[in-house]
């Protein structure tokens, strides 16, 4: 048995950010993860994500200001100056504008209301009536017309993977211990227990394990995991070179387009308002590809058509075969990547009742990558008692209605049990992540 101050289930974004701040703090930290770093059950586990500062909630557009500014490379108060800023690319983001009917409508305005008049932010929004933004963007320049697009260049994508080894590496450096490829098994006021046999104790716990929280951890409902569906295209170098600069584009009630990966020239593409979920478990467990291949081996059919869908309004060159133009082109790596959700979006950062000293960080909802740089910090003042009381009752171990709560800046999805699903079968073969 090895004894520390804190023990940490999971290494993705709660995980990591909060082993860093405390090591900082001089706590003597153990991670335990079931894969190495970037682990294959984080949802950052991932070639990039959009780090965005639109909300309509001010807690989080504080938070989202501040986690900017080590992104940027300007701010040093957690971390060391300059630290993710390789880590990231401040390409911007075109959004096409929602019906004025819509809920996801009121957030996009109210969020940049707020952020231009508290936080002095966004201030050079533009709004256009095609996608190249008058010649700004001449890679779109077949892209169909249909759209009216807001461009807010005060956005941009974290490169995933490697934000969370270098994550990782900082936290090594600072003393933190890393119990990798060993998965825990169960969790107990002061031991965690490993696949392997061995036990971990510690004054404090914390579970950080995602959507898979609920194999530990008793939610009773609060979250449920949702997969949503990710796939890829290979870029030509050709190809690459023209689109490598290219902004994100998102369309909340269709899907959106990455820049491509600079290392594979893989182009990534999201469906929007489309997930699924484990009938089995009464939506409250991940089904993993890295633990059940056979349960979750790709995305549904109707997200390929839903990919190419959105390839075809906004890069239609890429929707053919280069080389055989009557063959669409191999949407590649298709997989569910799984969040856990609250049905407020509100993150769940708490200790268990009749669970002495253990906490659970959850509930990303889809939005928690952005606060890499500081969530940790929120953590830490969670343990130690100092929590600011709006934060802690927002944060709060909580009962979730899943009935009469709406999620402004999420387009109801389409949803779908795993168990119905009829899977893609990919042509290109093994998965790369």
């Amino acid at each position: 048995m090895s004894n520390y101050d804190v023990v940490i289930v999971g290494a993705g974004i709660f995980g990591l950010s909060t082993a860093v701040q405390l090591a900082r703090s001089k706590y003597k930290v153990v991670v335990v993860d079931k894969f190495q770093i970037p682990s294959q059950l984080s949802a950052s586990c991932d070639y990039n994500k959009i780090v965005r500062l639109e909300y309509n909630d001010e807690v989080y557009a504080a938070l989202a200001v501040e986690a900017m500014g080590y992104w940027h490379g300007e701010s040093d108060k957690f971390l060391p100056r300059g630290m993710l800023h390789d880590c990231y690319s401040h390409c911007g983001r075109l959004s096409a504008i929602q019906d004025k009917n819509t809920s996801r409508y009121a957030f996009d305005n109210d969020s940049l209301q707020l952020l231009q008049t508290k936080f002095n932010k966004c201030k050079t929004v533009e709004l256009h009536k095609e996608l190249t933004c008058g010649g700004k963007f001449p890679q779109f320049s077949h892209s169909q017309r249909y759209d009216e697009i807001r461009y807010n260049p005060d956005c941009g994508i974290g490169l995933a993977r490697d934000s969370l080894v270098t994550m990782k590496n900082y936290a090594e450096s600072l003393g933190v211990v890393f119990h990798e490829n060993d998965g825990a098994v169960s969790v107990s006021a002061g031991t965690v227990q490993c696949e392997s046999g061995r036990k971990f104790l510690g004054h404090k716990i914390i579970v950080a394990c995602g959507a898979n929280t609920v194999s530990l951890l008793p939610m009773y409902g609060q979250i449920r995991a949702t997969g949503l569906y990710v796939g890829h295209i290979q870029l030509t170098d050709k190809e690459y070179q023209k689109l490598k600069d290219i902004p994100v584009v998102f369309n909340s009630s269709l899907g959106y387009l990455f820049p491509p990966d600079k290392h594979t020239r893989i182009l990534k593409i999201c469906t929007s308002a489309m997930s699924a979920y484990d009938d089995m478990s009464n939506k409250s467990r991940a089904v993993y590809r890295a633990l059940q291949p056979d349960a979750a081996p790709s995305v549904p059919i109707e997200a390929v058509v839903r990919i190419r869908t959105v390839l075809g309004k906004y890069l239609p060159d890429l929707v053919f075969d280069t080389k055989r133009k009557s063959k669409l082109r191999d949407i590649i790596d298709c997989k569910i990547c799984w969040i856990s959700d609250t049905s407020n979006s509100d993150f769940i950062i708490d200790m268990i009742p009749d669970l002495k000293n253990v906490y659970v960080c959850c509930g990303d909802s889809g939005h928690a990558y952005k606060f890499l740089p500081n969530i940790g910090s929120y953590v830490q003042q969670k343990i130690e008692g100092r929590l600011a009381p709006i934060l802690a009752h927002k944060w709060r171990y909580r009962e979730s209605d899943w009935n009469g709560t709406e999620i402004e800046w999420r387009v109801e999805p389409e949803k779908k049990a795993l168990q119905e699903i009829e899977w893609y079968q990919e042509s290109y073969g093994t998965p790369r992540l």
